[in-house]
Parts: C-alpha cells; structure tokens; sequence
C-alpha cells in the first residue's frame, strides 16, 4: 500500500489549483511564507496533520486479527497568504487563490492528477480512490497567532484552509 504519499499529493494538488489561478510571473510555494518579501506569490504553509476521531477510534481488524487499513482519512491544514512588494498585489493573489479553492471546494481523483507537478506520486496511490475536499478554517485569533509564530514570520492578510482527505485503498 502506498498510502504514504497521500500528504505530498493533496500539497501537490492545492499549489497546483492555486497556481493556476495566479497571473503569469506568480508562483505558489509549499512552504512557511518567507520573513523578507520573496518573489510574487501566494504561500502554502501546512501547519497541522490529523485525523479524525472515528479513524482512531474505529480500527478495522480481519479475521486473522490483523489491522486493516483500508482507507485513510486525513485532515490537512494550510496557511494561505499571498507576498508581493506592492501590499493590494499581495491581497489580490490571496484573493485570487481564495476564489479557486471557493470555486473547487471537491477534487476527484480524476481532477486531481492535472494539477500535480510530480504525477507519479498520485500514480503510487494506485489502485485506489482519491478525494478532497477544502473548507475554510475559522480559528481563535489566539490559535491563528500561534500559527503565525510557529511559521516565523509576521502575521498578515491569510487564511486558513482544509482538505479533508479520504483514500480507499483498490483491490
């Protein structure tokens, strides 16, 4: 089971469909948005991996008694910001990227593989279904500081996404 490239490949697919929002000369980056103003484009900071209650709780166990791991559910939480020189580009690349994760809040696994930079990541996954879905994050203003510190840079116009992951292993 290949299921360990599950992470890379939803990070993969989120600067993918960003990056084809952005005008030309704009990049989105995987990765904690740079203290200094870096190049034109918009940062995506994954900042926590979890799964949900029911994953942990609920393990699915064959008749030999061993654990089973079928599907794996995941939440991944993104830092989303946008950096340029002039502050109304920096906010109008964010709402750029805002947009497209609006407008895209569901990824199949046939929609998924077009926005990958390395594909043979998602093929690794195979057999087996992929799906995403992105939903805004509203966090305490005291947990979005705490996000801001931990990434080391100034806090700023960004905002906080979720793709809620569910892979089902094929037979």
């Amino acid at each position: 089971m290949a299921s360990e490239q599950i992470i890379a490949v939803v990070s993969d697919a989120l600067r993918g469909l960003v990056q084809a929002a952005l005008p030309e000369g704009a990049t989105a980056v995987l990765g904690a948005p740079p203290e200094a103003e870096a190049a034109e484009g918009v940062w995506l900071h994954l900042f926590r991996i979890s799964q949900p209650p029911v994953m942990r709780t609920t393990p699915v166990i064959a008749a030999s008694g061993k654990r089973l791991n079928r599907e794996t559910q995941l939440h991944l939480d993104y830092l989303v910001c946008g950096r340029a020189v002039d502050r109304l580009q920096a906010h109008a690349l964010l709402g750029m990227a805002l947009t497209e994760l609006g407008n895209r809040p569901m990824l199949e696994d046939r929609s998924v593989r077009p926005l990958l930079s390395q594909p043979a990541r998602h093929d690794a996954l195979l057999p087996g279904s992929l799906s995403l879905q992105w939903k805004a994050l509203d966090l305490s203003l005291l947990d979005q500081a705490a996000v801001w510190q931990a990434s080391g840079a100034a806090q700023q116009a960004g905002m906080f996404w979720r793709a809620d992951v569910n892979w089902r292993a094929g037979q």
